[in-house]
Order: structure tokens, then C-alpha cells, then sequence
């Protein structure tokens, strides 16, 4: 196995198909405390908590986000969404260009149960400012 780190282990990602030819971000965790891996063709983000990397998923889902991935990559790519071009995502920047409420349209968009509050957006968008940038594994 090659690419595996701490990161790996952690029991909260959100996590994309490099493969998918629409950039559609999933939460992967488990329930029993096992490890969710991921092969070689998904990238994603590790978490400590459930609610971080829930929120990133739906910051990672929304419309604008998507259509800057999509701007970003080739459709007729075998793998469309690289680390290079996930790379390219600036969370500090998409805290301060989305809003609550669009994270409540994705939320619905994707058929999610409501469960993201503001104080949940708030304390993801603190803790992006605290590092650089994400780093996708």
C-alpha cells in the first residue's frame, strides 16, 4: 500500500471518486469505530468530528463549489478530479463566499435530514482559518 498516513485512520472523511464525472461529495464514517479506508482512486479530507467534516461535505457540495471543481478539471479524463485540482480549493475563501442558508439548500438538495446549524458553519469556517489550506489525501 502506498499514500497511508495518520490521516487515513481517521474515523471521519469527506471523501469524493476521482473517477465520477460530477464531483459529488460523500461522508464516510462508521458507526462500530472501524476505520473507513478508501482505495487509490477517492481523495478526501480526514476530520476529528462528525460535524466538521459534515459541514466540509456540504461546503464540498455546493453549486458554486462544484462548478469551480468542474471549471477546474477535464470531463473526458479517465479521473476528472485529481489531488491537483482538489488542491485548488480555498476554504478560507468559500467561507466568506457561502452562506448558512445555501448549506441548508444543499443539505435538502442531496435529501439530507436537516442537522446543520450556523454555529456548525461557524466553527468550520474557524478552524480553516487556523490552517493554510486542506490537504487532500
Amino acid at each position: 500500500m502506498f499514500g497511508v498516513g495518520e490521516y487515513s485512520y481517521s474515523v471521519y472523511k469527506a471523501a469524493v471518486s476521482g473517477f465520477f464525472k460530477d464531483p459529488a461529495f460523500a461522508l464516510l464514517h462508521s458507526t462500530d469505530l472501524r476505520h473507513v479506508m478508501t482505495d487509490d482512486t477517492c481523495y478526501f479530507l480526514a476530520f476529528s468530528s462528525y460535524s466538521l467534516a459534515y459541514t466540509a461535505m456540504l461546503y464540498l457540495n455546493t453549486a458554486k463549489v462544484r462548478a469551480f471543481i468542474k471549471g477546474l478539471s477535464f470531463a473526458d479524463a479517465k479521473r476528472p478530479y485529481t489531488k491537483k485540482v482538489l488542491e485548488r480549493i480555498d476554504f478560507s475563501k468559500i467561507c466568506r463566499d457561502i452562506d448558512y442558508d445555501t448549506l441548508k439548500v444543499t443539505e435538502c438538495s442531496l435529501g439530507l435530514p436537516p442537522y446543520i446549524t450556523p454555529q456548525m458553519a461557524e466553527e468550520f469556517c474557524k478552524t480553516v482559518s487556523l490552517h493554510s489550506n486542506a490537504v487532500f489525501a
